[in-house]
């Protein structure tokens, strides 16, 4: 990316945005609002362009998702039904009105021939679009149902729910493959990380629970540090995260070993609705009680990290040298906070929270002092540590009285040697126990070296 360009601009809409997504083969965003409306624009650094506007339900739109190919998007709403719609041309292509007794809370696409929903009092079908038919149903949640993921590798359909429970269905089989145990805390967002071997969820205490696959009896392991609930989970790496959560900051979560990173965007204060990566991996898009679409730059993570696919598609731990990029770009962040130039952005985009019009002008803004904050004490520090001023030195100190006399330059300040440091130290000790003793030393050590010392350190 361009070191001039900018991210794209925000969309800012007159109703609250419930839900967005992008298309995964494509540079097209889709937004769901309150009113049932569904918008859908091309985005780009240059401007964005709506491609269309349409009133697809009668209540608000909850949930939106595209197909695999991009070529249709689907719709959920309160008002029981759920659609398909053609993203070229805007033309609905399906519509099942009454799909559950309940509204509709959720829309997954799993395949060409399968749409899984999920509805406000737990339950979960399967949807044959080939005949807008279920072609099973679920009721192992006794409340709603709050995110899926499909796992395409072992068909199994994964849903949280607000109920604390973790349920895996086989999409080929009529009844449950295995449901979690509750977890005392209701259960928001899911992702599946590591290849598949592991499944993180996002809890109202701001915890992240992961589950070992094939043992959701109970989690693995938990992973604190979000102050308020994750509301919202994107999956960046197979041991990378964003994380949307209710103070509303995107944070940069890496697991195995589990640390934050960084914070990607910030909604000033306003939950996160939704967080999703688009799909050339530069952007995330994500949705706020703002009435605005945010686009956050992610790009750089993949320039330092590598590609997600390449990273730890077997589920291995990753290298060394991943590591430490990892942990730079952390640095990186870090000082960019520290920084904290001001910078001039559009005002139709909205400013992150390190006062940067993207993450791109905040890696290049603090890539400058990246080598210096993530060593050790840089040798000028150090050596500032030692320094010693003329005007602290007493009459037996270094220097002339008249340094700062306003004719003569300044002289150079000297610095102590190590061995100077330590005898100044043993005397200040020494003068603190018995200062007569040490008085008779000094005047000692000064008659027989004229090296002078601070007794005052």
């Amino acid at each position: 990316m361009d070191d001039t360009a900018v991210r794209p601009k925000s969309l800012k809409f007159k109703e609250p945005v419930i839900d967005v997504a992008l298309c995964p083969t494509n540079n097209i965003v889709a937004t769901s609002l309150i009113t049932g409306h569904v918008f859908v624009h091309k985005y780009s650094v240059d401007g964005n362009e709506r491609l269309f506007r349409q009133k697809v339900h009668k209540k608000s739109c909850r949930s939106v998702c595209f197909s695999d190919d991009g070529a249709l998007l689907y719709t959920a709403s309160k008002d029981r039904s759920w659609q398909a719609i053609d993203v070229e041309t805007g033309v609905q292509k399906m519509c099942v009105d009454g799909a559950h007794e309940k509204s509709v809370n959720l829309i997954r696409y799993v395949n060409e021939q399968i749409v899984a929903t999920g509805d406000d009092t737990g339950a979960v079908k399967l949807w044959d679009t080939r005949k807008n038919k279920p072609a099973f149903a679920y009721n192992e949640h006794v409340d709603y149902i709050s995110d899926m993921v499909f796992n395409a590798e072992k068909r199994h359909l994964l849903a949280t729910s607000g109920d604390g429970c973790l349920s895996v269905y086989d999409v080929r089989k009529a009844k449950p493959y295995q449901v979690s145990a509750n977890q005392d805390d209701e259960l928001l967002s899911i992702a599946l990380m590591r290849g598949g071997k592991k499944v993180v969820v996002g809890e109202t205490d701001g915890v992240l629970g992961i589950f070992s696959y094939d043992q959701f009896g109970d989690v693995s392991d938990r992973f604190p540090g979000h102050p308020q609930s994750i509301d919202t989970i994107c999956k960046l790496t197979e041991d990378m995260c964003v994380t949307g959560s209710s103070d509303g900051l995107l944070r940069i979560v890496q697991l195995f070993p589990h640390k934050l990173v960084g914070v990607a965007g910030d909604h000033d204060s306003l939950p996160v609705e939704k967080v999703v990566l688009s799909h050339d991996k530069q952007w995330l898009a994500s949705c706020s009680h703002d009435h605005t679409v945010h686009f956050w730059d992610i790009g750089y993570i993949f320039d330092d990290s590598g590609d997600a696919d390449n990273d730890s598609k077997d589920g291995s731990d990753e290298s060394e040298n991943e590591d430490d990029e990892v942990d730079v770009q952390a640095t990186a962040i870090r000082i960019s906070k520290a920084v904290g130039t001001e910078s001039s952005v559009d005002s139709d985009c909205e400013v992150d929270i390190d006062g940067c019009s993207d993450a791109g002008e905040l890696r290049d803004r603090g890539a400058d002092g990246i080598e210096g904050a993530t060593g050790a004490e840089t040798d000028t520090d150090a050596e500032a540590d030692i320094r010693v001023d003329v005007d602290d030195a007493d009459s037996d100190g270094w220097g002339d009285s008249d340094d700062s006399t306003e004719n003569k330059p300044a002289k150079k300040k000297r610095k102590m040697t190590k061995a100077e440091k330590r005898k100044a130290r043993r005397l200040a000790a020494a003068e603190l126990s018995n200062p007569a003793a040490a008085a008779t030393k000094g005047k000692k050590e000064k008659a027989k070296s004229k090296t002078p010392f601070f007794t005052d350190l």
